[in-house]
């Protein structure tokens, strides 16, 4: 195991100053300089980038939230209470630092949303250099740290908690847990500031995202595997256990706040059967699904996530995952294909001298992504911005075996420096071409349509944003495409009739119209025949 060093030394040859931070030598420091000057390139062309899907209807629309007052409430209901303050909880997310930041950042910028991008990449930076500090508190290594943060800040997974105003929620709790975590690193023993300042921060990532309730875990991962020794295993799982005791207070408590916010039916982001919330504007019903579906649908999530990271030109903002509910033995077999090669991966990382570096990589990637595999908690099944905190667990891990691979001789060297540099070039590459289908809904839901065409919902909502744009050709062509892929669906037709009639083509909007009675009426008839066919079915016996 890796025991804790002292604080890395900068070179002798180096008289410490303002400009060597962290014992950064000049070289590093000019690295780190790079990596974060990269990150603003990369990101700079969202600048272009106006309001987006939730934006208009969390930030613009929630005059309720642009207040002291409206702030203030944000810690009492929950992440959306605004759309209907008396019929609460309109939602399942008790998220009040989200909520302020929002309120807040409105009375300061407005209606502009240059100033909020911006904001986001400056969050952005900040996370990129305390992904370098943490790296470098845990191995005591610059170079592992230098090229984790080079991974993380270019890597498309987290391009759209980044381009996406909305998505505040992971960048901020995420940024706030690897504070936290190098204030707990440095701290002294006893209630000292480092520990203190730990548990202010995760307070703040407490309030932002739920996922960090889960945090005590990292934290006693941390503690078992570098700072409890190598004696016993009892006392080693005590010592785990007594410094992840307050954090885990703190998350007990946050509990309780979000009980009070939501009640019951929503304390764990579970979305009963027969729940709706005004969401997005408009009224959504969450369907739950059975735990065999639940099973069967996680490993295409999985290996969706995977894919993600792993392949730059698979972020987007949508993915084509979605409820399986019969067995499929191909994906099976890829799921258990894919297991086998991380085992096969592990076992040289097992016997290396880093074996706890990787270890508390893959805790920390497997804590932060289990709430997003709670799919019937979740209104899409894979988001990439849920992979904003697992993704330093993957590049701390790529960057520790990248590094040593590096270091077996010239030639690997020159490999490992050629690959890295190809694969950063693809992330940042990619990066740039995914913040464009942020630009506007119309660029958005496009890009839904391309990625999963039988998804009637992104068609939908594409042509209400090129009514919105002025584009009504476009918009019925739209629908039409709706209407083929799902011409049973009455709503569809209703709102194809509707566009035609907007459009003056009367008898276009007739057909559609008779088409959408014909098909109500089939619906309504069915339902009572279902009904009629239930009651005629003789009770059960006691």
């Amino acid at each position: 195991m890796i025991k804790p060093k002292p604080a890395i030394e900068a070179p002798a040859d180096q008289a410490p100053s303002a400009a060597l931070i962290w014992s950064l030598s000049r070289r590093e420091a000019a690295i780190l300089s790079a990596i974060l000057l990269a990150t603003i390139i990369v990101y700079l062309p969202s600048l272009r980038n106006g309001w987006v899907f939730d934006d208009e209807p969390q930030i613009v629309h929630s005059i309720p939230l642009h207040s002291w007052a409206g702030i203030g409430k944000s810690f009492l209901y929950d992440s959306w209470w605004f759309l209907a303050p008396s019929e609460l909880p309109q939602s399942a997310y008790y998220r009040p630092l989200q909520a302020s930041w929002f309120g807040l950042n409105f009375m300061i910028f407005g209606n502009h949303p240059v100033a909020w991008h911006l904001e986001k990449i400056a969050l952005q930076l900040i996370s990129v250099a305390l992904c370098f500090r943490l790296t470098q508190l845990l191995t005591r290594n610059s170079s592992i740290a230098l090229l984790t943060a080079a991974l993380f800040a270019l890597t498309p997974a987290n391009a759209e908690s980044v381009v996406w105003v909305s998505a505040i929620g992971e960048p901020l709790s995420t940024t706030f847990e690897m504070a936290a975590l190098c204030c707990l690193i440095n701290r002294k023993p006893g209630l000292s500031r480092g520990l203190v300042f730990a548990l202010i921060l995760y307070t703040g990532a407490l309030l932002s995202h739920e996922t960090a309730i889960f945090f005590g875990a990292i934290v006693a991962t941390y503690i078992f595997l570098f700072e409890a020794g190598e004696g016993d295993l009892s006392r080693r799982v005590i010592s785990a256990v007594t410094a992840s005791a307050p954090f885990v207070v703190f998350a007990m408590l946050y509990m309780c706040a979000r009980l009070n916010a939501l009640g019951w039916n929503f304390l764990f982001g579970v979305h009963q059967a027969t729940s709706s919330g005004v969401l997005r504007g408009v009224v959504e019903a969450k369907v739950h699904h059975r735990f065999a579906d639940v099973l069967m649908t996680l490993p295409g999530a999985l290996l969706d996530y995977i894919g993600v990271f792993a392949v730059p030109w698979m972020a987007g903002p949508a993915h084509a995952v979605h409820w399986i509910t019969y067995p499929q033995p191909a994906l099976f077999l890829c799921v258990a294909a894919l297991l086998l090669i991380l085992a096969a991966a592990f076992i040289p990382a097992w016997r290396s001298s880093d074996r706890g570096i990787y270890i508390f990589a893959g805790a920390w990637a497997v804590i932060t992504i289990e709430p997003s595999l709670n799919l019937n908690a979740l209104w899409y099944l894979v988001d990439d911005r849920y992979l904003y905190a697992p993704s330093f667990g993957f590049c701390l891990a790529a960057g520790v075996a990248l590094v040593r691979l590096s270091a077996v001789g010239s030639s690997s060297r020159k490999l490992v420096g050629a690959v890295v540099s190809v694969f950063l070039v693809a992330c940042a590459t990619s990066t740039m071409q995914t913040e464009h289908y942020w630009y506007d809904d119309v660029a958005f839901f496009t890009r839904c349509v391309e990625i999963d065409p039988s998804v009637s919902d992104y068609r939908l909502k594409l042509a209400a944003s090129q009514n919105i744009a002025g584009d009504r050709e476009a918009a019925a062509r739209t629908y039409e495409s709706a209407v083929a892929l799902a011409p049973d669906d009455p709503h569809i037709h209703l709102k194809l009739a509707q566009q035609y009639q907007s459009m003056g083509r009367e008898m276009d909007f007739e057909r559609e119209f008779l088409k959408f009675n014909e098909l109500s009426a089939a619906r309504i008839e069915r339902q009572h025949t279902a009904e009629s066919s239930g009651a005629s079915q003789p009770a059960a016996a006691p």
